[in-house]
């Protein structure tokens, strides 16, 4: 019986770690959303989210450049969508794939 109370208090720290956890996370998210917030004007961040539903690992590179360049100081105010265009270009290039089809 003892093993029994052992393995039920031993799943209910687990789940209790799990949710802290996820807590965690979700605090984290909020925290970046409100510093993009403060970065990004409303079109430059609904061009942030439509990148991340697209390509979620490229959205989340531009997401670190941007806090990069907060920390560092480059970024002093909130960025439009065209500057926010711009600073992708110049971060990442054009990433543009160039496709030939060579006909036989």
């Amino acid at each position: 019986m003892e093993d029994i109370e052992d393995v039920k208090k031993r799943k209910l720290e687990e789940m209790k770690r799990q949710q802290d956890e996820e807590q965690e996370l979700i605090q984290q998210e909020i925290q970046k959303q409100a510093v993009l917030k403060q970065i990004l004007d409303a079109n430059a961040r609904e061009r942030l989210t439509r990148i991340k539903m697209a390509n979620p690992p490229y959205g989340e590179q531009i997401e670190a450049v941007l806090f990069q360049l907060l920390q560092t100081g480059r970024i002093k105010s909130r960025l439009t969508e065209d500057q926010f265009k711009q600073l992708i270009q110049q971060v990442f290039g054009s990433r543009k794939k160039d496709f030939h089809i060579e006909r036989r």
